[in-house]
């Protein structure tokens, strides 16, 4: 973030500058043409073929200078600008690591005969879950693998476009099909929030309230502050409405409403249909990204005697924080039962409920032909646990 902020303040100082010479190259500029036009008409007046007279001569000559001097400037300014902007790329050498080598040396591997065809389905699958099915196809008959079409994940990427574009209408139809599903779920009155105000833009305010009786009452209980803040909205959506308060600006915004709409519609629909809301491209480009900077940080770290004895090549020698949205991926796994990391010969086991602990914690906890979930109340017979294998 500091190197971030370090290349902001330079671009800032360069945009302050170009904003700058482009204000006075722009009332330079102006001051000559005038100058010439009034010289012009100055000149016109004069029978044809005559001489200029002394003062119109000097007036001539001391324009011409001017124009000179000023054309000078304007080049030296210039000059000066362009040392600003190459400052800018200076400062982004020297605020970010472009030699991303040095810490993922085996990066290449990703080209490996053997590899390669993942890597290749991998994106296939992403474009294919962006709804780009033709780019998809193209790139499987090419490299010459196999790709599942996500059909359900393309129905929801095109409703969370038409949602970023303002219209609900696909995304109403979706969950309406699904409405006991989504009950307890926030997305079906985001959505017809979202068509309430899009109605007041479009059709009036009137219709937008006959709209909101039909359709808020079932949503009161769980979104009492939500739906009494969008009723407030639309005294702002009438014609010659003032600007709105801040606190409803966001209503108001069709994109910033739609982009909002979008991302709740692909996380709630995705948990819904039991899908990861990323792929598996863009979930380990997402990991990878919120990673890269911490590794920079302790390279030096792991380069210690102490930690490369202890460093396994299939793991890092450390946890990384990924975030809130950085999503449930780990370089290893460690047992939440035994507080063990677990190994070959201590894999991680999934349980039927979907509890995931290691196997020496299985055994620990079953009793004869019967397991009890150390995390849910549900039984299950300890050879129904499966291991689970990190690519």
């Amino acid at each position: 973030m500091d190197s971030c902020l370090g290349v902001e303040q330079d671009l800032d100082k360069a945009t302050i500058k170009f904003t700058a010479l482009n204000d006075h190259a722009k009332k330079v500029l102006e001051d000559v043409i005038n100058q010439v036009e009034e010289l012009k008409k100055e000149i016109a007046k004069q029978p044809p073929n005559t001489q200029l007279s002394q003062s119109q001569a000097k007036i001539v000559s001391d324009l011409a200078a001017s124009v000179k001097q000023n054309v000078f400037q304007l080049s030296t300014d210039h000059r000066e600008l362009h040392a600003t902007v190459s400052r800018v790329g200076k400062s982004i050498d020297r605020h970010f690591i472009a030699d991303y080598a040095a810490v993922a040396p085996k990066a290449e591997t990703f080209c490996s005969d053997a590899n390669r065809p993942i890597m290749e389905q991998a994106i296939a699958q992403h474009l294919y879950r962006q709804g780009l099915d033709e780019v998809g196809d193209s790139l499987v008959a090419e490299a010459g693998v196999t790709a599942e079409r996500g059909s359900t994940f393309a129905q929801l990427q095109r409703c969370a476009a038409a949602l970023a574009a303002g219209d609900p209408a696909p995304a109403l139809a979706w969950a309406a099909a699904r409405e006991h599903d989504l009950a307890h779920s926030p997305l079906p009155f985001a959505l017809h929030r979202m068509q309430a105000l899009k109605l007041a833009r479009e059709e009036g305010v009137c219709a937008a309230i006959a709209y909101a009786r039909a359709q808020f009452p079932a949503h009161a209980a769980r979104h009492e502050r939500q739906l009494q803040a969008a009723v407030c909205a639309l005294a702002w959506c009438s014609p010659g409405a003032p600007p709105p308060p801040p606190h409803y600006a966001h209503l108001l915004d069709p994109k910033a409403l739609g982009a909002e709409a979008a991302e709740l519609f692909v996380r709630e629909a995705c948990a819904l249909l039991r899908l990861a809301p990323h792929s598996p491209l863009a979930g380990a480009v997402l990991a990878g990204a919120r990673v890269l900077p911490a590794l920079h940080d302790i390279r030096a770290k792991m380069s210690h005697p102490h930690v490369l004895a202890a460093w396994a090549d299939d793991e890092l020698p450390l946890e990384v924080e990924l975030g809130e949205e950085g999503g449930g991926y780990h370089s290893v796994f460690a047992c939440p039962i035994l507080r063990q990391q677990a190994s070959e010969h201590n894999p991680p086991m999934r349980l039927l409920c979907g509890h995931v602990i290691s196997r020496d914690a299985l055994n620990k906890l079953a009793m004869g032909v019967k397991l009890k979930c150390p995390y849910c109340p549900m039984e299950q017979s300890p050879s129904e646990a499966r291991q689970i294998y990190f690519s």
